[in-house]
């Protein structure tokens, strides 16, 4: 018994050795590595639509409300509903017929004809953005971007590239135009990584 209580002694002896050693020679200080990782910065413009997904204004009557509504039904992941919308629906549009139509298409949607900019404010910070009037209320374009300082639009007309600018200038030309803006209300795409 003598002898395994030596045997032992010795085993924990050595293997103390062994981990001073380690601490000293193989560069352990002690102190635990930690890499820094930085905060992704957030997505912009907020409402970023694929160029996939943005509709061109396809009508020389004036489809921009339809096609503004399209792109972002796209973008709340709803094609068979902007499918449809686009089949069924063209020429221009004024807020009460429009919400009769989203009504009667079974569309869930929130809108203002107040110049609300707080529903701006919402409709960018769900990432669902939404459809604005613009040139005293004879056009319709995608607001995709609103934060302290600037906006950025996107416009049926020439869907390839957003359009930024100040955003008091943006909140101006919105009120306006009838202060109109409608968005469809379902979940937007998930951000970039």
């Amino acid at each position: 018994m003598k002898q395994l209580r030596i045997s032992q002694l010795i085993t924990i002896a050595f293997a103390a050795v062994v981990l001073v050693f380690l601490t000293f020679f193989a560069g352990c200080d002690g102190t635990i590595s930690r890499k820094t990782y930085t905060t992704p910065a957030a997505e912009i413009p907020r409402v970023n639509v694929p160029v996939s997904m943005r509709q061109r204004n396809w009508s020389r009557e004036g489809s921009c409300v339809h096609a503004s509504l399209i792109s972002l039904l796209r973008w709340q992941d709803r094609h068979s509903l902007a499918d449809y919308w686009g089949k069924t629906y063209s020429g221009g549009e004024y807020p009460g017929r429009f919400a009769r139509r989203l009504d009667y298409g079974g569309i869930r949607y929130a809108f203002v004809t107040n110049g609300s900019v707080e529903f701006l404010e919402w409709a960018i910070s769900t990432r669902r953005g939404c459809n604005i009037t613009v040139k005293g209320g004879a056009h319709m374009v995608t607001l995709v971007h609103l934060d302290e300082t600037h906006a950025a639009v996107l416009d049926n007309n020439s869907p390839g590239s957003f359009i930024w600018m100040p955003r008091n200038t943006l909140i101006s030309e919105w009120k306006s135009s009838m202060g109109w803006a409608i968005t469809p209300c379902y979940s937007p795409a998930a951000p970039l990584p």
